[in-house]
């Protein structure tokens, strides 16, 4: 019996055990839970606040697409994109035009304007014994090809144009000549059983010009400066320095070819002027000298 009322005390001795256990965790669920229920509630808020205000900016942003949309399909719109274009392609035509005047300018230039004036001297002062057979005058340098009976005509001609002072020098050639060699006979001008052949080459006095401009490279070169000219005296040896590069609004240029009077240089030559950084000559005649840019590229050294 006492075995038996023991066991029967430890039962209820558990079941208040457990009863209590659960009475507590029950109280304690039951206090929590508000909290619970309002922080699943704030969540839910917040939720739904950060989701109208995405969809509030997501609308807004969807309205200024749709108003770009709208105004770029305008026909105010079409009609200012229609005249940029158009604007675009005048100034491209523009540089065209740009590059081709200053080009057709360094080639008057390049001009000798005494031309007519020349030629005019040197066939009145023909003397009647003497005729001409050829005039070249070309980068200030006159040809002067002809025919006299005797060398003393040949060279009173020779007098007579250094007394007109339009030389700075002439290199004379008088030599003697058979007509017959030149299967000449009684019915040709001039013909006699000998004859004088001339050749002068004449150095016009005076300055001549020299022309210099840089452009882009390209299909039609972009002008990066404005035509520049000096005037020197013949023979003079002239020197443009710093040709190598260029720099304009922060963009940095690199030399890629040279062009004298329309010819460009060769290699060796471009090379010799990037090298020394500067091109020299010496003036023959009028001279238009075109410098002609790259961008340079990160890989070369400077700015992309």
């Amino acid at each position: 019996m006492s075995f038996a009322k023991s066991k029967n005390d430890f039962s209820k001795k558990d079941m208040n055990f457990f009863s209590e256990f659960s009475s507590g965790a029950s109280q304690q669920l039951s206090s929590s839970f508000p909290f619970f229920l309002l922080a699943t509630a704030v969540i839910l808020v917040l939720t739904l606040i950060i989701w109208i205000v995405c969809g509030i900016k997501v609308m807004n942003k969807q309205n200024k697409i749709n108003d770009i949309k709208k105004t770029m399909a305008s026909a105010e719109y079409q009609a200012r994109l229609s005249a940029k274009d158009k604007s675009q392609s005048e100034v491209e035509d523009l540089r065209s035009y740009y590059y081709v005047l200053s080009t057709l300018d360094s080639r008057v230039a390049g001009k000798t304007v005494a031309l007519a004036e020349t030629l005019t001297t040197c066939v009145d002062n023909l003397p009647d014994d003497v005729i001409l057979i050829g005039y070249k005058d070309e980068d200030g340098l006159v040809t002067i090809d002809g025919q006299s009976l005797t060398r003393d005509s040949a060279m009173n001609y020779l007098h007579l144009l250094k007394e007109k002072n339009l030389f700075g020098f002439i290199q004379d050639k008088i030599e003697p000549f058979d007509p017959k060699d030149f299967d000449l006979d009684e019915n040709t001008l001039m013909f006699a059983e000998f004859g004088y052949k001339f050749h002068f080459e004449c150095q016009l006095k005076g300055h001549f010009t020299l022309s210099y401009a840089s452009f882009v490279d390209g299909k039609t070169p972009t002008p990066l400066t404005n035509l520049h000219t000096q005037s020197f005296s013949a023979g003079a040896e002239y020197k443009l320095e710093k040709v190598a590069k260029y720099s304009q609004d922060g963009v940095n240029y690199k030399l890629v070819n040279v062009k004298i009077n329309g010819t460009a240089v060769s290699a060796d030559k471009l090379n010799e002027i990037i090298s020394s950084n500067a091109l020299v000559g010496k003036m023959s005649g009028n001279t238009n000298i075109e410098f002609l840019y790259a961008v340079e590229t990160t890989e070369d050294g400077g700015e992309s």
